[in-house]
This record gives C-alpha cells, structure tokens and sequence, in this order.
C-alpha cells in the first residue's frame, strides 16, 4: 500500500469538522479538494463576484499545492463546477493568471448547488509533483481548444488525464446537434486519438466520467461505449465509468462532455464487479486498474441492488451509506480498502444533502480523510438515486 498523506492548509480548518481534508498525497500524486471562495470560518468571500471567487479559488489551490510539496505549475487536472454557465469564460480569465503554459486538462460543468450556497465556482484539482517531463496535447480536431488556459490532455508519468471533451468541430461550433449517441461516438473517437498520441490506445483507459444535458442521453455514451466493446457481461478487463446529469455544458448545443484518465503502465487492464452492482450485466466495471499499478478508477456507486432496484428510496443517509460500501467491496476485489481511497466526488439530486452525505462518510472513513468535492446535479442514471458518490484509488 502507498502511503497517503491527508493535510489541511491553515486557512482551511473548517475540513477538520469533516470526514476530509485540503489536499491527499499520495507518492508524486496530490488530489485536492473542491476550492471554494470561504474564510477560514467557511464562511462565503466576495458574494456575488465570480472573478473575485476564482481568483480565491485559485490562490487556495496555489497554497494548498505548496503545502503538499508543489506548484500550480504540477497541475494535471482541473475540474470546475458552476452554478451559472456563463461565470465559465470569466474562470478561465482568471486562470490565465495562475497558469501561464503547459495547461492542465480541464472539464468545466454547471452544478446546481455548492456546498455554500453563496458560492459560484468549485475548482477542484489533481496535481503530479514528482520528476519528469509534463507533457499536454490538444489535437487539430479540437484547435478551438487553444485559446483556453486548457489542454484536451496532459500526461506525466503513466498516467494521462483528457478534459471534458466536447462534440465540436476544429473550429469550436457543436456538430450532431440533438444526437446523444452521435455526439458520445465524436467524444469517445476524440479519447483514442489522445490515447494514440500519448503511446497508448483504448485499452489503457481505466476511468471515464460522462456529463450530460440531459440524463435521457446517458444511453447515448453507453452505445457509444459498446461500439468498440460489445454489450456483454463486464468482464475483468473493463472500465469504471460514472454518468450524471448537469445544468449545461460550456457550449450551447453539446449534449456531452467526456473526462477520462489513461494509465499508461505496461500490463493488461483489470476491472473488477461485485454481483452487488447492477451493471455487472454490462460492459462496466466498479472499479479499474491496470496489472502492475497502484491507480484504480471507481465507478460512481449508487443507491440499487444486484438487480437494479432502489435499496431505500427516500432515505439520503441509508443510500450514502450504501454507496460507500459498495466502493470498498469494488476495491477489495483488487487487493484494497477504504483506506485506499484517496478522493471522492459526490454528485447530489438535492446539493443541501451533502452534509447528510459527508456525516455518513464520517462513520465510514474514520480519521482516513480523502479529498472532497460536493457539487449539485440535475440527474442520475436511474429516477431514485439521490446521490453518486465516485472515487479515485491509489494501492
């Protein structure tokens, strides 16, 4: 097992009340926590003002990462979430004076609550501070990409973190409008083109992360998936793959958003699927991990039975508790614990349920404290679920 280190910066000793801290290390790997624009009493900074909150957001994440051993400049990954689509563009002018090249991978996404409820941005992050070239990539396919503080992709080490990718063309217009399946293939196509560049290929993927306009769409990926992988039993080679519905993506017209992790590690990939899971009649797994790494993707858990049936329809602290166990069974299955879990993003039908949610997780973690984001959403992948909690692992 790696060591993980959980550490609260100063200005955040509000985490200690909570089953979470600021930041995890974990070897070369930092995941942090949803930054929001809170004092140190978490109470809300610069009401009203996003580029103020962003810039807060950012100068937390800056200290947060020097506390961890680094820079703003060991960012990999970004991802914001938004409770109006239009602060987008206003986040990214603000990112431009944090991040002056070498852009990490970035996915914004609306939200329909924050844990504050005065808070307009949520910027959570992983960051590699370890040795070694950071390498980005944005294809010509995505060009239009280019003019962000953004990367389609960036890889250090073994592992390669793709951004939310978008169905456009070159030039940044939505193509396939109305088409959920036609959008996901274009995302999903866009995936194995990063994975070429990067020296890899579909096959190396171990997490995927789909956004959607709406939650109907969520079929659409999965077709999209099973044109490359067969609608068949989830084998123990497949992928962890987590859907939810949101307010809106950053262009008008795109159905979809597709985040992805690829591990690069030599070895086959390795899924494992408890009968627990519903899914387990499909091509998705609970957990994903490659032979020879300490990585392992989660697939967002849920609130359903082996066959697919609500557990406790109405009870948001029993469906928590649920989800939480079942992320501790996928890992188990791979040699792991709670106590690997290094992150959790939990996506919630009513964002005020987070508290319910993090007092489970409370019980459940003990002093073990993973990185945290909350975030409101508009949908699940079944009518029943009140949140889907997903997590990311290191062995």
């Amino acid at each position: 097992m790696s060591k993980a280190t959980s550490l609260t910066i100063d200005s955040q000793r509000w985490y200690d009340a909570q089953p979470a801290s600021s930041a995890v290390r974990v070897g070369d790997l930092v995941f942090v926590s949803g930054q929001l624009s809170v004092d140190q009493n978490g109470q809300i900074r610069d009401r009203g003002d996003v580029t103020a909150q962003a810039r807060n957001c950012f100068e937390s994440l800056r200290d947060v990462l020097t506390q961890a051993g680094g820079s703003l400049e060991d960012v990999v990954e970004v991802q914001s979430f938004h409770t109006d689509l239009r602060h987008i563009d206003p986040v990214y002018d603000v990112a431009r004076e944090f991040f002056t090249s070498d852009y990490p991978a970035w996915t914004p996404v609306g939200s329909t609550g924050l844990p504050n409820p005065d808070a307009l941005v949520s910027i959570r992050a992983i960051a590699h501070v370890g040795a070694g070239i950071k390498e980005t990539f944005t294809p010509d396919t995505l060009k239009w990409y280019r003019a962000l503080p953004a990367s389609a992709a960036c890889k250090k080490g073994d592992l390669v973190f793709i951004g939310g990718i978008i169905p456009t063309d070159a030039d940044g217009n939505v193509i396939n409008p109305g088409d959920h399946e036609a959008q996901a293939r274009f995302c999903w196509n866009r995936v194995k083109e990063i994975a070429a560049w990067a020296g890899g290929s579909a096959d190396d993927v171990v997490e995927i992360t789909t956004f959607h306009q709406d939650a109907r769409g969520m079929t659409g990926m999965v077709d999209a998936w099973y044109g490359d992988y067969g609608q068949h039993l989830a084998s123990d080679a497949t992928v962890a793959i987590t859907a939810i519905a949101v307010p809106g993506l950053y262009k008008f017209g795109a159905l979809t958003a597709w985040r992805t992790i690829i591990d690069l590690t030599p070895g086959k990939r390795i899924g494992a699927t408890p009968a627990s899971l519903w899914w387990k009649i499909v091509n998705i797994s609970g957990a994903t991990t490659k032979e020879g790494s300490t990585f392992v993707g989660l697939a967002g858990e849920v609130a359903s039975d082996g066959d697919g049936n609500i557990t406790t329809p109405g009870d948001v602290a029993a469906q928590a508790r649920y989800a939480f166990a079942r992320l501790e069974e996928s890992l188990e299955m791979l040699g792991g614990s709670r106590e690997n879990i290094v992150e959790i993003t939990s996506y919630h039908k009513d964002p005020r349920a987070w508290e319910i949610v993090q007092r489970e997780g409370k019980e459940f973690f003990g002093d073990h404290k993973p990185a945290w984001t909350p975030v409101g959403v508009t949908g699940l992948f079944k009518e029943g679920y009140a949140h889907e909690i997903h997590a990311l692992a290191v062995l």
